[in-house]
């Protein structure tokens, strides 16, 4: 096990490199989080939709090689739907009334 152990250790920095694109992704997924849980729900679901615009954006611009796990199906409905869910998102966003 420790042999293993270490081999795990010593790739995880190079696994998170190959993975940055989502990983960048997640950062701004976690910062409209935190505006959500700090009371600021329309900034965090502002936030939250452009990281999902931004994930789109990386999947029509990035290649396939780069991309990583952001990759599910082909490249422009990947980007097509994922855009879309991120306008969605900024949309409802703005259109909710503030109570």
């Amino acid at each position: 096990m420790g042999a293993r152990w270490m081999r795990f250790v010593r790739g995880w920095p190079r696994a998170l490199y190959r993975q940055w694109p989502l990983l960048v992704v997640l950062i701004c997924f976690a910062v409209g989080v935190a505006l959500i849980v700090t009371d600021h729900w329309r900034r965090g679901s502002m936030v939250i939709g452009g990281a999902t615009g931004l994930a789109a954006l990386m999947r029509l611009v990035l290649p396939e090689r780069v991309v990583g796990l952001l990759a599910l199906r082909g490249r422009y409905v990947d980007a097509a739907v994922t855009g879309l869910a991120g306008l969605a998102i900024i949309v409802l966003s703005l259109v909710v009334a503030p109570a």
